[in-house]
C-alpha cells in the first residue's frame, strides 16, 4: 500500500498508531534471575565497599597465606580480580 506521495508503508508498523515504534527492552528481561540478584546485592552493599572487600580477600590469600596456591586457586583469585575491576568500571 502506498501513501499519497508514493511512499510505501512499513509492513512492520501499525498505521496511525502513536506508539508504533517498539519500546526498548528492559534489562531485567535480558538478565537471568541470578544476574539480577547479583546486581541488586552489589547495589545494596555499595560498590566501593564490595570492591574493597574483594581486594582484601585477594590480598589476604596471596600475601598472608603460608600454603602454596595451586592452579585452580590462582584462577579463582584472577577471577576475583576481574570481578572487582568490572565493578569499578561500573561505578566510574
Amino acid at each position: 500500500m502506498s501513501t499519497q506521495d508514493g511512499q510505501k508503508n512499513c509492513p512492520h508498523c501499525q498505521a496511525g498508531s502513536a506508539d508504533a515504534a517498539p519500546s526498548a527492552p528492559q534489562i531485567s528481561q535480558l538478565l537471568t534471575p541470578a544476574q539480577v540478584q547479583l546486581l541488586e546485592y552489589a547495589h545494596y552493599l555499595d560498590a566501593p565497599d564490595l570492591v574493597n572487600s574483594l581486594k582484601l580477600l585477594h590480598d589476604i590469600t596471596i600475601y598472608h597465606s603460608h600454603e602454596p596456591l595451586d592452579e585452580a586457586e590462582k584462577d579463582a583469585l584472577f577471577t576475583v580480580k576481574g570481578l572487582w575491576e568490572c565493578i569499578e568500571r561500573i561505578t566510574e
